[in-house]
């Protein structure tokens, strides 16, 4: 082989190195600006109360047979997409909003009829049924912007009231009130119905 062979071969392999080292910091490169992302709290949480059929003055100078409409439900306000369990505390308490006691409870209700929506609602606790303080929740998702179904429709004065039943009511409870309050929790924070049930208790009471 001659020296200029030699030489063109030798030259060939430093080109090859030279070229090689070259393409090892030649890849293409950028960074990008930074990003930050804000995580905040708040009240995502949102419920009214309402009872589109009520007329105040329906309730006054009662008789016996008198119905008179009341439809307990909530609506979920929620702004977030964020769906609820919701459910209705009630207190009967008499015609000065003092709270009714045992006895007295178990007078008025031999005396007022309730139509009460078992179907899409559930007492909280089974020994709540006769008493002073309920709780009822309701059974299904409520997503923002639907209604429930009413806790019940109306409340009736029974046939079977007498003169004495309405003496009583009338001087000795001065009436009587049912008095709702809602409470909502947030529906994916629980698996079942009862979870959520056990959480609007200590919500409402």
């Amino acid at each position: 082989m001659t020296k200029k062979k030699k030489y063109i071969i030798a030259l060939s392999a430093v080109l090859a190195l030279t070229l090689a080292a070259g393409l090892t910091f030649a890849y293409l490169f950028t960074k990008t600006d930074e990003l930050t992302n804000m995580f905040t709290f708040g009240d995502n949480i949102k419920a009214e109360i309402s009872e589109p059929n009520w007329v105040p003055e329906d309730a006054e100078n009662l008789t016996p047979g008198k119905v008179v409409d009341k439809d307990p439900q909530i609506t979920n306000t929620s702004e977030n997409d964020i769906s609820e369990w919701v459910a209705i505390h009630l207190t009967f308490t008499d015609g000065k909003n003092a709270p009714l006691g045992d006895a007295d409870l178990a007078r008025l209700l031999t005396l007022i009829e309730i139509d009460w929506n078992t179907a899409d609602w559930a007492i909280a606790d089974a020994g709540m049924t006769d008493a002073v303080e309920q709780v009822w929740v309701y059974k299904y998702e409520l997503v923002p912007g639907d209604d429930t179904a009413p806790l019940f429709e109306t409340v009736t004065i029974k046939d079977s009231v007498t003169s004495d039943d309405l003496a009583w009511l009338k001087n000795e409870l001065e009436g009587f009130n049912i008095v709702l309050i809602g409470g909502a929790v947030q529906y994916d924070a629980f698996d079942t119905l009862a979870d959520a049930t056990v959480a609007l208790l200590d919500l409402l009471i």
